[in-house]
């Protein structure tokens, strides 16, 4: 269920221990040439979508889907037109107030849907979500965190690391939306790899002068629908979440967590 479809009453009358937030937030963000800047939006509303349906049919859980946020923390990518990339600080705060309203609305239980892997934008997340389940009776998951850094990160010998915009997201959209894909573009881009991704500096500073790292000619159709598999995730950790299990940030993430948590909202 959409909550922007529904009416105040009816929202009022969730039934709490039944009931499941999904919140979609992924930053507008440039990916290349060759795709649109709402990639990691598309990417969390799919999760949702697909999210809410596997709730429906495995679970009692009654889930409900809060509208896209389409903002988030993408410094590595801020000097590119299309990327919206607030400060940790104001991102806390954002997130902070979306789960507390959430709580003060009846909701129990909520998921972050957050498919973005800047670290410092995870980070924001999960101090949101420690400060906020100590102020409200909600219980709050994000996988994404413990699913992205658990990736083997070490490519095959020669291969370049495929980071962003790449084969892998490419693959996604052409699944998910091809439409937006700039197919003939992709297939003429060559590979792009910096040899440190790390902030302070940009990548485009570093040399990602079109914005991507990868190699978008390499990705299709048959790899996207393979990958559409990995949007399960936020439905697996939602029925984690009812049984007390939660999805551990890895300890770079907790680092910088830790750093943001004496941000008062």
């Amino acid at each position: 269920m959409e909550i922007i479809t529904m009416s105040w009453p009816s929202l009022d009358s969730i039934v709490p221990e039944k009931s499941l937030l999904f919140l979609p937030i992924a930053p507008l963000e440039e990916h290349g040439p060759h795709l649109p800047i709402g990639v990691d939006c598309q990417c969390a509303l799919e999760g949702c979508r697909r999210s809410a349906a596997k709730l429906e049919g495995q679970s009692n859980l009654r889930p409900y889907l809060f509208p896209l946020v389409p903002l988030g923390v993408a410094r590595e990518t801020g000097d590119f037109p299309g990327t919206v990339s607030l400060s940790e600080k104001r991102f806390f705060s954002l997130v902070y107030e979306l789960l507390a309203l959430s709580s003060r609305w009846g909701f129990r239980y909520a998921v972050v849907v957050s498919p973005h892997g800047s670290p410092i934008h995870l980070a924001a997340i999960h101090a949101a979500i420690t400060q906020v389940e100590k102020d409200y009776p909600i219980k709050i998951a994000e996988p994404f965190a413990h699913w992205f850094f658990s990736l083997p990160r070490n490519p095959a010998p020669g291969a370049i690391p495929d980071i962003h915009g790449g084969r892998i997201e490419t693959s996604i959209m052409l699944a998910l939306h091809p439409e937006q894909v700039d197919r003939e573009l992709a297939k003429r881009l060559p590979p792009v790899e910096i040899d440190d991704l790390r902030y302070p500096g940009t990548w485009r500073e570093k040399g990602a002068a079109e914005g991507y790292l990868g190699s978008p000619a390499e990705a299709s159709v048959e790899e996207g629908q393979r990958l559409l598999s990995s949007l399960d995730i936020w439905a697996d950790a939602a029925i984690d979440l009812l049984q007390g299990v939660k999805w551990p940030p890895p300890p770079l993430i907790q680092g910088l967590a830790s750093r943001l948590l004496p941000i008062a909202p």
